[in-house]
């Protein structure tokens, strides 16, 4: 067995590493890397049992790099280790992961006995989210917040500036349909959708994307791949 621990600030990579050392020994070796790219070529060399990834690094972001990792060894485990409690970037993560895969999301002011629970959890092989991140993904199941991707697809492009044809022929759906999905969008985010008229105070894309960032549903990060799909 052996791990992978990639983070740009030695400091982190020290107090995982000393953590793991003391209560997995039989996981080492244990190879650190500063970096996305750097952690990928590791991974691939060593086959590590478990990777821990910090969610913003050069080169490669945590994701990214868990992205590539995974692909090539789907039966390593990997944990995302990040500052962020935003609900899009477990979101992301879900994207990449299979099913049938163990992973975690541990943040960064987790306890150490919450870094090494995650860590044995994710080793035998189920999935680990740290306790903060689990009551906003309770809440967002409640339907505070918990976006349909036909929802969150809508709300990404309207964070862009498209109009609703644009939307539409992007989408492949009709401009009823984007404004279905808006209406239900703007239900989920708790804003009352009134008769538009001369009396009316609030522009309520503008107000879907600014509750949205202020939920962490979306972020800088995310709206770059979107506008990167743009642009292609």
């Amino acid at each position: 067995m052996s791990l992978v621990i990639a983070d740009d600030h030695e400091r982190e990579r020290i107090w995982i590493k000393d953590l793991l050392t003391k209560h997995l020994p039989q996981c080492l070796p244990i190879y650190e890397a500063h970096d996305g790219k750097q952690a990928v070529e590791l991974s691939l060399a060593h086959k590590p049992s478990l990777v821990f990834l910090d969610i913003e690094m050069p080169f490669l972001t945590g994701i990214k790099a868990a992205e590539k990792i995974i692909e090539k060894l789907p039966q390593t485990g990997i944990i995302i280790l990040s500052n962020h409690s935003d609900e899009i970037w477990v979101r992301q993560l879900w994207k990449i992961v299979p099913a049938d895969s163990a992973f975690g999301y541990v943040l960064k002011d987790a306890t150490d006995h919450q870094v090494v629970e995650a860590a044995r959890t994710v080793l035998e092989g189920d999935c680990w989210i740290h306790p903060r991140i689990q009551r906003i993904l309770h809440r967002s199941e409640k339907g505070a917040g918990g976006l349909s991707e036909g929802e969150f697809e809508v709300l990404a492009y309207i964070a862009l500036g498209l109009t609703d044809r644009a939307i539409s022929k992007r989408l492949y759906i009709t401009e009823k349909a984007v404004q279905a999905r808006l209406k239900s969008l703007y239900t989920k985010l708790q804003i009352p959708v009134k008769a538009i008229s001369e009396e009316t105070e609030f522009n309520y894309r503008c107000r879907a994307i600014n509750v949205a960032i202020r939920r962490g549903l979306i972020n800088k990060s995310e709206l770059e791949t979107w506008e990167t799909k743009i642009q292609l």
